[in-house]
């Protein structure tokens, strides 16, 4: 089922405000230019020609696409209300990714930084809508079917009935206006996209029944879509990452956590890349030999 972008999310036990972030911040959106990091480099078998010459526009989560279930620690630690931690969660992320994709190509972050641009995101939020689709790589499990029937009910024992669904999804972007693309390729001279659609919080079942333990871990799920100019997914899904019970300063879980996600979605991108490459390759080489 297709969200709308106009659709809301309502989240319980979290609490509302508004924060100020730092101006001084590690990986500073300040400069967007790549990094020389071939250590990094050599690790995601990245290829000067597979990624430095594409240069991104970095797509924040909108604010209602937060589920969070730590709103009330967070709360307790940092006195921010709901507004502000979302608030916070965002850039946090935002800043993870921006310094996790600026190793590799030039970056562009409507966020924050020199290319900010409030009416940009608010003309992409606009555009876009949301659908959840199952995770690339993953297996429909719909159970067993005697008989499906067209609108995927099937019959069993001579009943009908409706299978429950229990395929691993993620919310995935969808470009509704033809223009959006080449409109902000021509403002940022941007080739590809990356839309960070959703971020999930939450507490994941644990052996330890002690929350002061740090064995008990909370889950961060990103949902994101990386598009190119043509509307072509080089890469899409999510990136999941764990942190410790105890941990409630986003400042803090964006630096050790969420830029482990960034450095995911990195790699799926560079493996994106070089999958549409071998792809290309094989395609020509077929045509020669018709």
């Amino acid at each position: 089922m297709i969200l709308r972008a106009c659709h809301k999310l309502f989240f319980t036990g979290l609490i509302f405000g508004s924060l100020t972030v730092s101006a001084q911040q590690i990986n500073s959106r300040g400069s967007n230019q790549k990094s020389t990091d071939t250590a990094l480099n050599r690790l995601l078998g990245n290829k000067k020609d597979t990624v430095m010459t594409h240069k991104i526009l970095l797509i924040p989560f909108e604010p209602k696409m937060l589920m969070s279930e730590i709103g009330k620690e967070v709360n307790a630690k940092t006195h921010l209300t709901y507004a502000g931690i979302t608030q916070e969660m965002r850039k946090e992320l935002d800043l993870a990714m921006f310094g996790a994709l600026r190793r590799s190509c030039v970056t562009v972050s409507l966020l924050d930084g020199k290319q900010k641009s409030d009416s940009t995101l608010a003309y992409i939020y606009g555009s876009t809508s949301y659908s959840y689709d199952i995770v690339p790589g993953t297996t429909p499990d719909a159970g067993s079917k005697d008989k499906t029937t067209a609108k995927g009910q099937y019959i069993k024992n001579g009943q009908l009935e409706v299978p429950v669904d229990y395929s691993q999804r993620f919310m995935n972007v969808s470009i509704l206006n033809p223009k959006l693309l080449t409109d902000l390729s021509t403002q940022y001279h941007t080739d590809t996209y990356v839309f960070i659609n959703e971020l999930d919080i939450k507490n994941v079942d644990n052996n330890s029944t002690n929350l002061s333990d740090e064995t008990y871990r909370r889950e961060v799920t990103v949902h994101y879509s990386v598009v190119d100019n043509t509307g072509h997914y080089i890469s899409k899904g999510v990136a999941t990452t764990y942190f410790p019970y105890s941990e409630n300063d986003p400042k803090e879980i964006g630096e050790k956590y969420f830029s482990l996600v960034g450095r995911l979605i990195l790699k799926n991108y560079v493996d994106g890349l070089n999958k549409d490459k071998l792809a290309l390759q094989q395609k020509k080489g077929q045509s020669k030999q018709n």
